[in-house]
């Protein structure tokens, strides 16, 4: 009788009704970003298994973006569709889609091209750390551009993270040999270009929201690696083995397609920056798959680093909770 009388609260309560929605919201943004992260980290390790086959970057971006564009074409219909049915604001002037165009091209062709660069010549857990730097862009951005304050508790996390690629970075240079300065230099070079566009992006999503910013923001990089293909190689040259379409495929849906919507509510539910400091599943994903799926080396020394890394993260997590 008394677990019934529990679970019977009264229709006036105040607790029932006014925490639901708010915390159902944000759990929603934290599931969310947790799971793109971690569809996103499986992009290295495909990326990984892809390179084995006579394929470069830009032919490997161009093939990736050519299975995701059609499901970006349908959903952008699907999003527009919905929003005038249901009378929602959309600022679909010239200026909100030029800006949500650099912003994509940006976010999905730059910093893409660096990484895909990248991965050529260090390993995927290396490189997903590098990139899970991003957050620590963010604020220097955010510093830069609108004048945000940095802390001392900021600048403790920036310290922590950068020791701690600098500790990998010796670590597989030793390993590696110099490959590894001009891949950690364009990954480095993606996690700046990704850090703006997720400053930028939260802008327009206000204006048209996640599903239809999305979908315009990855036609724009698609326009743009077509134009960089067309410029540097010839049409036949994306004849391949039907392992490397199995594989582009793969990584168009479960890698690109999913995880970008994925990112983009994330970021309209709770902001963009509980939203990079969510991505901390990342690294750690890709560092599991990297060493059981590739046999990727993993010292005590990389244990170190990516405590740092993620230590650093979580400095800057509990600075947003204050806030």
């Amino acid at each position: 009788m008394a677990s019934e009388n529990r679970g019977q609260q009264s229709p006036d309560s105040p607790k029932t009704t006014s925490n639901h929605h708010p915390l159902s919201r944000t759990n929603q943004g934290i599931l969310l970003a947790i799971a793109g992260a971690c569809l996103f980290s499986t992009k290295p390790i495909i990326i990984k298994f892809t390179y084995a086959y006579p394929i470069d970057p830009v032919m490997l971006m161009t093939l990736r973006m050519a299975f995701a564009l059609p499901f970006y074409i349908i959903f952008a219909i699907l999003a527009f569709v919905e929003r005038r049915q249901k009378a929602t604001p959309t600022d679909l002037s010239r200026q909100t889609l030029a800006k949500t165009a650099m912003i994509g091209v940006l976010g999905y062709y730059v910093a893409s091209y660096l990484d895909f660069e990248g991965l050529t010549r260090i390993t995927a857990q290396f490189e997903r750390l590098i990139l899970f730097t991003y957050p620590t862009f963010v604020v220097l951005l955010g510093a830069l551009l609108f004048k945000h304050a940095i802390s001392g508790r900021m600048l403790l996390a920036l310290g922590s993270s950068y020791a701690g690629l600098a500790i990998i970075f010796g670590q597989d240079l030793q390993l590696f040999g110099e490959e590894v300065i001009v891949g950690a230099a364009f990954v480095l070079g993606s996690a700046l270009a990704f850090a703006g566009y997720m400053l930028f992006s939260q802008f327009q999503i206000h204006k048209l929201g996640a599903r239809l910013f999305t979908c315009f923001a990855m036609i724009a990089a698609n326009l743009a690696i077509l134009v960089h293909f067309t410029a540097t190689h010839s049409w036949q040259m994306l004849v391949q083995p039907v392992q490397v379409y199995g594989l582009t495929l793969l990584m168009a849906v479960i890698s690109t397609v999913i995880p970008s919507f994925m990112l983009a509510a994330a970021i309209e539910k709770i902001g963009a920056g509980p939203t990079a400091l969510l991505s901390s599943a990342g690294p750690i994903f890709t560092t599991i798959l990297g060493i059981v799926l590739l046999g990727e080396a993993f010292t005590h020394w990389h244990f170190i680093g990516m405590a740092l890394v993620l230590g650093g993260a979580l400095i800057l997590s509990q600075k947003r909770r204050r806030i």
